[in-house]
């Protein structure tokens, strides 16, 4: 069944991936004639600057591709916006395990599309990121120049330590003196400055006298919640080692169907794409058990009826490997925190000889009250609003006998509704 279900998985992705998948959002291209083409823009979630986008003026229009040679920028509205440039990259590696011995002042030149993070009236801030590294670039609104932000680190033999070449705070310092002149604060500011995203975003503000657009700084995270209801095919099974006297034989089990509900919120790492989220799921179920087990010789018969309150509080990651505006395709994993509560069971020994005697033992087998674990979960989610899925939880032990075990695993299909 494990192996039926997870084929069927693997099938469902192969058929899903010949498919193009687009993720068009309103923005706008600004072409080689510097005539900006409002539509919409294919956002990904790009790790490194894109060379290559795609953008088309309605819906329904065919795509068109745009890169440096037919465009001098592009946006998302409201999300992330590039303008092109010629200029120098920095190509020395910032990685420990490959550094320099000696200052490497490297670079390579060439024609990209930068994320613009400010955009001021004395200065605007820039980055590119490659497989190498991050690098920042401010752009004087008033020489139309742009410059590398330089930071070098190379390995110090001599100290054997990392050095660190931060010319980016002396460059700073340069430009704040020209438009933030007699002011110390600034300068203190800077001096402080480190070569990231946050402390450069400040900075350049800082030096547009507080008046400055962030492109960029806002988070691109987002939250939504989620309820519905859904169906669990539960099994309960005793396993034991072998001679191992327990309540029942290796491998006798039973099944339990019940109805589940489910409600919970998703941390969107990127709203816009929606690409990977992490999701906690509360859900809760009833599964009622009944063991029947007779004696090859009939003479005795062991009986268990019990009903379990099944509560979880499940984390878990989410990532939509097929995303288009109505429809995206998932795998998810999670931890599953279970609480369980019990009836007031028993387990029964009937000897059938001339008279019929019934011994009880009452809460045994003693089952846990908590317990971990791993749902993995596949499923659509169908314009933006209705999720459908299947999840397998993967079998867990109810007991912490030594030599037999109560597991229980579960095969679970539902539907939720996501509240934007």
């Amino acid at each position: 069944m494990k192996r039926l279900f997870c084929l069927a998985f693997l099938l469902s992705q192969a058929s899903l991936y010949l498919h193009a998948q687009s993720n068009f959002k309103p923005g706008y291209v600004i072409d080689s004639k510097n005539d900006t083409l409002k539509g919409f823009v294919d956002y990904r979630e790009w790790i490194k600057n894109p060379r290559e986008i795609s953008f088309k003026q309605t819906q329904t229009a065919a795509p068109q591709k745009f890169t440096v040679t037919n465009a001098n920028g592009f946006a998302i509205t409201g999300a992330e916006y590039y303008d092109k440039f010629t200029l120098n990259i920095s190509t020395s590696t910032i990685e420990l395990a490959q550094l320099s011995h000696s200052l490497d002042t490297a670079y390579t030149t060439d024609t990209v599309f930068l994320k613009n993070l400010v955009n001021g009236k004395n200065v605007s801030l820039y980055m590119w990121t490659d497989k190498i590294k991050s690098s920042y670039y401010i752009f004087d609104k008033h020489s139309h120049t742009i410059e590398n932000l330089k930071q070098y680190l190379y390995f110090n033999e001599d100290r054997q330590s990392v050095a660190n070449v931060n010319s980016y705070i002396n460059q700073l310092l340069r430009l704040a003196h020209q438009y933030q002149p007699g002011d110390t604060k600034i300068l203190t500011r800077i001096q402080k400055t480190d070569y990231s995203e946050t402390d450069l975003t400040a900075a350049a503000i800082a030096l547009n006298g507080g008046n400055a657009t962030q492109q960029s700084v806002h988070s691109n995270s987002g939250v939504r919640f989620f309820a519905g209801a859904g169906v669990r095919y539960s099994k309960l099974q005793f396993n034991s080692s072998a001679g191992a006297a327990g309540p029942f034989s290796n491998g006798i089990h039973d099944n339990s169907v019940s109805p589940v509900i489910t409600a919970g919120m998703d941390v969107l790492i990127n709203k816009y794409t929606e690409k990977l989220l992490f999701r906690l799921e509360l859900a809760a179920a009833i599964n009622s058990y009944h063991f029947s087990e007779g004696s090859s010789e009939y003479t005795t018969t062991k009986t268990l009826d019990v009903k379990i309150y099944h509560f979880a509080a499940i984390p878990q990651v989410m990532y939509n490997f097929y995303s288009t505006d109505n429809l995206k395709a998932f795998i998810d994993v999670g931890v599953a925190m279970n609480i369980y509560k019990y009836n007031n069971y028993n387990y029964a020994t009937i000897y059938h000889f001339s008279t019929v005697t019934t011994v009880s033992q009452s809460k045994y087998p003693v089952f846990q009250g908590f317990e971990f674990a791993v749902p993995v979960k596949a499923g659509v989610q169908i314009n933006k609003r209705i999720e459908v899925y299947g999840t397998y939880w993967l079998p867990s032990s109810l007991t912490k006998y030594i030599y037999y075990s109560a597991d229980q695993s579960a095969f679970q299909a539902g539907i939720n509704y996501i509240f934007r």
